[in-house]
Parts: structure tokens; sequence; C-alpha cells
């Protein structure tokens, strides 16, 4: 049976919102997970505000998208309409990628300040991580503009692509696109060895050292996601020749690597829910953890810490209780040291 005309179409979109909603669904149910942990340890702080943003930018990003496809997006332009249908889907792919690119970047951001909370113990430590979160906002912010003003002074022109005003060479957003997603990249492999470079000096057992070096360093995942997507940036130099197709695996890997930080930064917070579901206590929210290590020095602020007895030979690295270290740091069954209990507190010291 021969097929009609219509159903000969090439049509991508089906499978493309597939991708996209299915990873949508599991990014909600982990956040909402997140904000329970985290509530229930009292433990709520810009991290999570932050990743609850991220959440909202790459859903109303998905639902862009979502409208894109219905309008022919992931269908070839000779398919369409050129004059009516192909300037509005290719306004909605902009600002798919718009959202997405915001998504991914408020995402880093929140587990980059989770991080700087929870292992940012040296001031050295902290003024890179501080860095690279004002780099991952100008970075990310400059390659949405370059989105908008690709034609000065006619935006509308990046989508109508009538020609009658002149526009930038289309190789500058593809150029700095690889700049982006290279960095962007660079910053999933940072934080992941940061996180085990911290956690491998401390003097607890082994398997507890890759349970934390694990849960912090699954944003390497995100890392391959963008590293594909780097891949996909050369269709940006070229996507004139189709646009409502050029782009369709480039949305995809841009919004799997959106949708990979916010699951991955996330899943750390989780773990008090876990514990309880295994049936042990969950974190009170008032436990503070001193574990071994040769990093730590005078820069730990005062008011969060207490002078200690000086041990020659040993040092110790404080993660604090405003850290949210109840989620991924209570392992009291299983670190080496001695427990100090108090009517309000429970204290672990670990030296080396």
């Amino acid at each position: 049976m021969s097929l009609s005309p219509r159903d000969a179409i090439f049509d991508c979109g089906p499978r493309l919102l597939r991708d996209i909603w299915t990873l949508t669904g599991i990014a909600i149910v982990i956040v909402i997970l997140r904000v329970v942990a985290k509530i229930r340890i009292r433990k709520i702080g810009w991290d999570d505000i932050l990743m609850v943003s991220s959440l909202c930018l790459t859903i109303v990003g998905s639902a862009l998208l979502t409208v894109g496809v219905r309008h022919g997006f992931c269908r070839h332009v000779w398919d369409l309409d050129t004059k009516l249908v192909v300037p509005k889907v290719i306004m909605f792919d902009y600002l798919t990628q718009t959202f997405g690119i915001a998504g991914g970047t408020l995402g880093r951001v929140s587990f980059i300040v989770f991080v700087i909370g929870l292992l940012g113990t040296r001031k050295s430590h902290r003024v890179i991580l501080w860095i690279i979160v004002g780099l991952q906002i100008l970075t990310n912010l400059i390659l949405i503009i370059i989105l908008f003003v690709q034609c000065p002074g006619h935006a509308s022109a990046i989508w109508t692509q009538s020609g009658e005003h002149k526009c930038w060479d289309v190789r500058i957003q593809a150029y700095y696109g690889y700049y982006q997603g290279s960095f962007n990249s660079a910053t999933d492999l940072y934080l992941a060895v940061f996180s085990t470079y911290i956690f491998w000096s401390l003097n607890l057992k082994l398997t507890v050292k890759l349970g934390l070096v694990t849960l912090l360093g699954l944003g390497i995942f995100a890392m391959a996601a963008s590293v594909i997507k780097v891949v996909q940036t050369q269709v940006l130099a070229h996507a004139a020749d189709d646009p409502t197709v050029a782009t369709v695996n480039y949305n995809r890997w841009l919004y799997i690597e959106a949708y990979l930080v916010i699951i991955t930064a996330s899943i750390p917070c989780i773990r008090s829910i876990l514990r309880s579901v295994r049936g042990q206590t969950a974190g009170t929210g008032r436990s503070t953890y001193e574990l071994s290590s040769p990093y730590c020095g005078n820069s730990m602020p005062t008011s969060r810490s207490r002078r200690l007895t000086a041990i020659p030979g040993k040092s110790m690295i404080r993660i604090s209780d405003n850290s949210s270290a109840d989620d991924i740091s209570e392992w009291n069954n299983e670190i080496d040291g001695v427990h100090e209990r108090t009517d309000s507190k429970q204290s672990i010291y670990v030296h080396v």
C-alpha cells in the first residue's frame, strides 16, 4: 500500500518530545524530593531556590519546544508554509534555546553554591568557586544576548530571514557556542574532580569515600551530555539550509544537559529521605561533622566553629550543619572517630 504525501512527511517531533518530557518528569520528581528532604532537616537555602528556578526555566523551555513542534519544528522546511509557519517555528526555536541555556546555568550555579557551603573550607577554594559562578553567568548570558542581537535593530529578522536587514555572520554564534559548551563541560569536570580531591583526603572508610565521591561526582554525566552538545554546535553555522530540522539534535542535547545538571546536582540532597526509607533516622538539622583533612586552615568562619584542643600533627576540617551536610555526610555507623553527644548536637571528630 502506498503512503499518502502527508504520511510521507518527515517528522521527528514525537521522539524529541518523548525524550525531553521523560527527563522533565524525572527532574520534577527529584527536585520535589530535594525540597522535601531539605524541609525535613530545616535546611532550605539559596541553592534550593536556584535549583527550583532552574527547573521552572527548563519546564517553560520544554513547553515552548512542544509548541514549536506542533507548529512544524522537526519537519523539513520544504514541507511547511515558508512565509507563514517557518518564521514562527524559528522564533520558538530561539526561545527554546534561551530557556534551556538559562536553566542549565542556574542549575550549575545552584550546585556550586551547594559545594561552597559544604566543602569551601579554604578561602582559596571559595574564591575559585565564586569565580566560576561569575564566569558561568557571564558566559551563558553572552550567548543568550548573541541569539537576539544578530540582526542589530531588527530582532525579528532573525526568524523571518527576509534578507532585507544586515545580520552577523552565523559563524559568530557557532564559534561562541563552541566556547560556551566547552566551558560548561569544563565546569562539570572541575566540580567532580574538586569533590573527589577534597573527600579522598579525609580519614574515612573506603566505602564511605566512594559513596560521597559518587554522589558529588554525578555531574560527570551532565559533562558527557555537554560534550555531545558541543559537537552538535556545528549545525548553528548551517541552520539556514533547513532551519526547522537543523537544530533538532542540538536542542535535544541542550535539554538533556540541562536536566542532567538538575538531576545529578539534586540527588546528593535527597540522601536523608533514602536513609528514612531504609529505616534509619533522618538528620535533625542540628548535626555538625568535623572530619580530618590537610586542607583546613584559619579560613574557617569563627561564628560556625569553636576551638578544639590541639593535637600535635593533627588537622581538622569541619563540614558545617549550615551547609546541608546532613544530606550526604551522615555516615555515623561507618566513620572512624570519637562521638560526643549533647542535648542539642552531635559532633564527630576524626584526627590524622
